[in-house]
């Protein structure tokens, strides 16, 4: 239990640190280790993380042997830490490209709509026109509050 006291008070950044939170509060509420185990184990369905909530209970149960166990606990954090890191890096690419696809939506727009005979006439002079055109306007006006949203929620 020392060593997930002292995983819990490191810098660890959730969910991995909310689970041992969690899971030392079930032990000290009088839950088997085994059972709060299994809990956190459930709790977070990552692979690595399963093999070695897993590696943790089987040490519990029959072993006993707590060092090596720790480095491989450690290693996989990491491995962890490393695959968050690495979807947040594909997030921020992903905002970047809606955005550029957002901010080119207006001019484009407009340059179509200043150059093409058709597009003026379907805009323009049709009755029809300006309702489609606040139609377009309103989903365009959408799509950035969504990303707007969305990106205010990742960042917190």
């Amino acid at each position: 239990m020392y060593i997930f006291d002292q995983v819990a008070n490191s810098d660890l950044e959730d969910p991995i640190r909310t689970l041992v939170l969690d899971f030392l509060s079930r032990v000290r509420g009088g839950m088997a280790p085994d059972r709060a185990l299994l809990l956190m184990q459930k709790s977070l369905p990552h692979e690595h993380f399963v093999d070695l909530i897993t590696a943790v209970r089987f040490n519990f149960k029959y072993r006993g042997k707590m060092g090596p166990l720790l480095e491989q606990m450690e290693l996989h954090f990491h491995r962890i830490e490393e695959e968050y890191a690495h979807r947040r890096l594909t997030n921020l690419r992903d905002r970047r490209l809606t955005f550029m696809i957002l901010a080119v939506v207006p001019p484009f727009f407009f340059i179509r709509l200043a150059t093409n005979p058709e597009a003026q006439r379907a805009f323009g002079a049709l009755s029809s026109g300006s309702l489609i055109f606040c139609l377009c306007l309103v989903l365009y006006l959408c799509a950035v509050t969504a990303y707007l949203f969305i990106w205010r929620r990742i960042n917190g």
